[in-house]
């Protein structure tokens, strides 16, 4: 499973692949999804975590915004095997001389996706959603 994630990170082509399947890591990881309205607010969207060998996707029971594309229904709870294309275009390819050194300077593996998500690729030049990696449930 590592090996797949390691091939699908190193693709010259962001998000292109919906293989990227579980984390190994024995923390639970959250990666909280923001987006700042006109008037400045950060709204907290939803959550993405791994559990039971499933990437899950919730909307805050708060939020009142427009649903993501990806996730259309603010109220349903999505699962997947596999990574969703929502998140994984975020990550540039990690062949990149420029991503090479971030994941030196920061202690990052290539297998850590919910880090490289909530750092690196935490904000991203193509959406308005933001990303926050948190410990456990919150």
């Amino acid at each position: 499973m590592k090996n797949n994630l390691i091939s699908f990170l190193k693709q010259k082509v962001w998000g292109t692949n919906p293989g990227y399947t579980s984390p190994k890591t024995s923390r639970e990881r959250i990666l909280k999804v923001y987006l700042e309205s006109s008037d400045g607010k950060r709204s907290l969207v939803g959550r993405l975590s791994h559990e039971r060998d499933k990437f899950v996707f919730r909307y805050d029971s708060d939020y009142k915004g427009n649903p993501i594309s990806a996730f259309p229904r603010t109220s349903h709870e999505y699962l997947s095997d596999s990574l969703w294309p929502f998140f994984t275009t975020r990550i540039p390819p990690l062949d990149r001389a420029d991503m090479q050194r971030e994941m030196v300077n920061r202690s990052l593996g290539e297998d850590q996706i919910f880090e490289i998500l909530g750092s690196i690729a935490k904000v991203s030049a193509t959406n308005p959603y933001e990303l926050e990696l948190v410990d456990g449930v919150t």
